[in-house]
């Protein structure tokens, strides 16, 4: 009833679209006519809501003894009402190194780019793209938990979770049904899942060596005490990374304690600690990249603004949460209280790029702003630290009734935040107070509290058909008590932003076959501005994001081939983009509104089984996002992407994988400001696409000497041709105006060991 007025059909829906679309409404009739004189297998649809969360959360199965399962790279699942690709234990172990991050794990996935300047797992990341959303504009869960950076929901990928403990990683590139929580649903979902207590109890400690004088080890521990399984996991590592003078130090603590409490009811607890210290770059010229080579990072003379010690940061951080799943009556509930909290502390020079030492210059200033004095050597800076502490629970219900299953669910969180920012001279590291009589350039406090409480019905209305219509509330309210507010004119300012919508949406699921399925979903998005439309000048009226979104799709598997595709439209009001402005403070983003713009594409993805050990795996994605009414590409969106690989595998003895990703051409900017302060939308800073190919080959044994009950090793290879290509635009030099880029890692050799006592 309410679908009308909110997905009217697009004017403009892409020709690709169109085609694979009447593919998809083909399929029912193919399927049918394949499978003639055949006996179904009971179908997906009629699963329980419990079966269907408990397949989501311990693995994908197709059909029995599938094959595609244990070498499938990543695997679409046939129970999806939306473009899903599931991403398995098997193949996170196997491809890629232990101390690996989860933009690493997601890479090869249909329509995903990622870039790690400082080699895999190393540094600082947060260029993880889908379809062309940015982080933040797309979710990432841990167990079905959300979480993000209070001001604008990005991630900082190192400090968080590292592969040793991940067990699964889902993608869901839409944005779901009424059931799914997040702050950018629109985007996606990228959901990680923790490792569950191996089978094997055991102590099994770990090491990896490699390039850049790479070192890491751990310990995890695998133990039942009778209904209780614990898993505990200590790591440590250092690297010197590709980058030059980027050195990152990180350590991590993980425990997950299972207990079956009853035949009902399961109690899990989940704590972890991370700490990281790394020195972070900005990217880099071109002229420095000629004259220095593409390791050039950071240097070690303290006269330059590119000194290595004064561009230092410290990453901490926690993921904690008690989970409670039981039946209750008829009612199947699933309940974490859960607490995260994230610091980063950090050192920066005013232009991190810049080696000249002529743009060097401090002025100090007394309490009243009066101008103290002034040293044109002296190399200016600032210190900054930002943390929040988020405190939320997210509870889900579900029962059977009528011809489906209800679904009934809310998450809640309050984030705390705490930012400020002081000017500093690092060469003496003195406090320069500043112009306006303030010791920091910004000094407040922030809150966002967030509900989403939604429903959804999901009703049978054949034994093959599943209809799924659903609505979420989102309300998003963000306070501010700066001290000193960050601002082109810094003030005290109290402040407070309400954004919220109803988000309907509607799935359909049709299980074609025991093997085949389509899909068809439409569904509302919404996004909250990020804190800074708050606290900077002429940021404030800005509007929430809103979408609707249209996705055809398909998926197939049987023990030897798995494939997926789907096309999609996203229509985009009130897009937010990012710009950049100068001010006292160097270079500081400024969001404006560009009115809407288009997403839409076509996404496939497949792997077939050679044999039971070996297998070919392949997908390839077409992705356009332009801003409506012109022919601007929205910046970091490559049109084409696609892998290809070949992956064998076996419970014990070899094991390996060659993997080739293709990102396209792309470009840097969309938009400008002219010379009277207003933002002109056009492209610049293309970027050339690039294939890069990663190698693994292992071999494991499920006995050892001295009684070991297991061991691992293998060697991984990053980048095996060792191409070197730029593949991000970071921005520009604040006072040349320079244009920055961070290029391609290059060739990096890890060995990997592992024994299980």
């Amino acid at each position: 009833m309410f679908i009308r007025p909110l997905f009217p059909l697009p004017q403009r829906f892409p020709r690709k679209a169109l085609v694979l679309a009447l593919g998809v409404a083909l399929m029912p009739a193919l399927a049918h006519a394949a499978d003639a004189g055949t006996v179904a297998a009971p179908s997906s649809a009629t699963a329980t809501a419990a079966d269907a969360t408990k397949a989501q959360s311990l693995g994908t199965v197709y059909v029995t003894g599938n094959t595609v399962n244990t070498l499938a790279p990543s695997a679409p699942p046939l129970e999806a009402t939306q473009p899903t690709s599931v991403i398995d234990e098997r193949f996170i172990r196997d491809a890629l190194r232990y101390n690996a991050n989860y933009d690493d794990i997601v890479k090869y996935s249909p329509s995903m780019t990622v870039t790690s300047p400082e080699g895999p797992g190393l540094g600082k990341n947060e260029g993880i793209s889908l379809r062309g959303f940015q982080d933040g504009q797309f979710n990432i869960t841990f167990d079905g938990i959300p979480f993000g950076d209070a001001s604008d929901f990005h991630h900082t990928t190192s400090a968080y979770f590292s592969n040793h403990v991940l067990g699964q990683a889902q993608i869901d590139r839409g944005p779901g049904g009424g059931s799914t929580i997040g702050n950018a649903t629109f985007g996606g979902t990228i959901g990680l899942r923790s490792r569950d207590p191996s089978l094997v109890d055991g102590f099994t400690p770990y090491l990896t060596i490699g390039s850049w004088n790479t070192q890491a080890g751990g310990l995890s521990l695998d133990q039942h005490y009778g209904d209780t399984g614990v898993f505990l996991e200590a790591s440590k590592e250092s690297s010197d990374t590709f980058l030059k003078n980027t050195e990152d130090d990180r350590g991590h603590l993980f425990a997950k304690v299972v207990t079956q409490v009853s035949a009902e009811t399961t109690l899990t607890v989940v704590a972890s600690a991370n700490h990281e210290t790394q020195n972070t770059v900005q990217g880099a010229t071109l002229a420095q990249i000629n004259a220095h080579g593409w390791r050039f990072g950071l240097d070690d003379n303290p006269a330059l603004q590119t000194y290595k010690g004064y561009n230092n940061a410290s990453y901490r951080s926690s993921f904690d949460y008690v989970g409670v799943t039981s039946r209750l009556g008829d009612w199947d509930i699933d309940n974490k209280l859960y607490y995260n909290n994230f610091d980063h502390w950090a050192n920066k020079t005013k232009d991190a790029t810049d080696d000249n030492p002529a743009d060097n210059g401090v002025t100090f200033y007394n309490a009243a702003g009066k101008k103290l004095g002034k040293s044109s050597t002296d190399v200016p800076g600032k210190q900054t630290d930002a943390q929040f502490h988020a405190f939320g629970d997210v509870l889900r219900l579900s029962r059977e009734t009528g011809p489906g299953t209800l679904q009934l669910g809310a998450w809640f969180e309050r984030n705390l935040d705490d930012r400020y920012s002081r000017p500093m001279d690092f060469s003496t590291g003195q406090t320069t107070g500043t112009k306006y009589g303030y010791a920091y350039n910004y000094q407040l406090a922030d809150r966002t509290d967030t509900i989403q409480p939604y429903v959804q019905y999901d009703w049978h209305l054949t034994p093959s058909i599943t209809v799924s219509p659903g609505l979420r509330y989102s309300r998003a309210e963000r306070t501010l008590d700066a001290t000193v507010n960050k601002s082109d004119t810094p003030a005290p300012l109290n402040a407070k932003a309400t954004y919220d919508a109803w988000l309907p949406s509607i799935s359909l699921h049709d299980a074609l076959s025991p093997t085949w399925s389509a899909y068809a979903q439409l569904a509302t998005g919404f996004l909250a501005p990020p804190i800074d439309v708050i606290y900077i000048n002429g940021s404030q009226d800005l509007k929430p994001e809103q979408t609707r979104n249209l996705q055809l799709g398909t998926t197939y598997a049987t023990g030897d081939l798995s494939f997926g595709a789907d096309v999609y439209y996203i229509d985009f009001v009130n897009y937010i983009a990012e710009t950049t402005i100068a001010t006292a403070n160097g270079n500081e983003s400024l969001y404006v509104n560009g009115g809407g713009a288009i997403y839409k594409g076509v996404e496939v993805e497949a792997t077939l089984a050679l044999d039971k050990r070996w297998s070919v795996y392949a997908n390839a994605a077409y992705n356009l996002a332009t801003y409506k009414h012109s022919d601007v590409q929205v910046a970091a969106t490559p049109k084409l992407t696609g892998t290809l690989g070949l992956i064998y595998g076996a419970k014990e003895g070899y094991f390996g994988s060659l993997m080739t990703k293709f990102t396209g051409s792309q470009y840097g900017l969309d938009n400008t400001t002219d010379a009277s302060g207003n933002t002109v939308f056009a492209n610049s800073q293309h970027l050339g696409g690039f294939t890069t190919a990663d190698a693994a080959l292992g071999y494991r044994s499920n006995s050892g000497p001295w009684g070991a009950k297991g061991y691992s090793i293998s060697l991984d290879v990053n980048n095996l041709f060792d191409v070197h290509k730029l593949i991000a635009y970071a921005g520009s030099q604040s006072v040349s105006g320079t244009p920055l880029y961070f290029g391609l890692a290059g060739r990096g050799v890890f060995l990997d060991l592992s024994i299980k006592l």
